[in-house]
């Protein structure tokens, strides 16, 4: 693992809301601070959560999205939540990657700094850039930074969806106890890594 610290910027988000007349106005930095705060996650990197929601259509009413935002902030939702949206960065250290893993969610990925492929339990894998996008659908996928010396960042927003059906078997969410690993004796891919019990 690349003890490299994250050099890449804090990520600021604004949320606009309404004065008590009615004009559009930025939320308060008091309310809910611009920066956002990332987290570490295991030795791959760290994760930020930009907004979140937990019903669609979303209810804005005195608020109440706010004030469930603030308290995920606290709490974290997971990955997804199950009714609602979320909006995350991840940042992965040089050489890094996820575990292999799926979510019950339709997930639009793009790539904000570096390289990163994506890589599927059935072994095929894309190369992302600056700018490029990938539209997860349920699939069981991992994410790796292609750069030995850079760290990377992707924006991630997960969106709820009905339960998914494979082969007579509803998916879950899983993490894989298996992953993609090009120095792995013959270089193989494994093919649909079985979940953690």
């Amino acid at each position: 693992m690349s003890q490299k610290p994250n050099n890449l910027p804090s990520i600021k988000r604004f949320i606009t809301t309404h004065s008590s007349d009615g004009e559009s106005i930025f939320l308060s930095h008091a309310q809910i601070p611009d920066y956002i705060p990332s987290k570490p996650i295991s030795d791959d990197g760290d994760i930020a959560l930009l907004y979140t929601t937990v019903t669609n259509p979303v209810s804005i009413d005195d608020e109440n999205d706010i004030a469930i935002y603030d308290e995920f902030l606290h709490t974290s939702p997971g990955l997804t939540t199950s009714l609602g949206t979320v909006l995350r960065t991840i940042d992965l250290r040089p050489g890094e990657m996820t575990p292999m893993h799926r979510t019950v969610s339709v997930d639009y990925a793009i790539v904000v700094e570096g390289e990163v492929e994506i890589i599927l339990d059935s072994g095929e894998s894309r190369s992302m850039r600056r700018g490029d996008v990938c539209v997860q659908r349920g699939t069981a996928h991992s994410c790796k930074n292609r750069s030995t010396t850079e760290w990377c960042r992707m924006m991630f927003v997960f969106l709820p969806m009905l339960k998914i059906t494979i082969k007579g078997h509803d998916m879950s969410e899983e993490v894989y106890d298996e992953q993609y690993d090009e120095d792995s004796p013959g270089g193989e891919k494994p093919m649909g890594g079985k979940p953690e019990n």
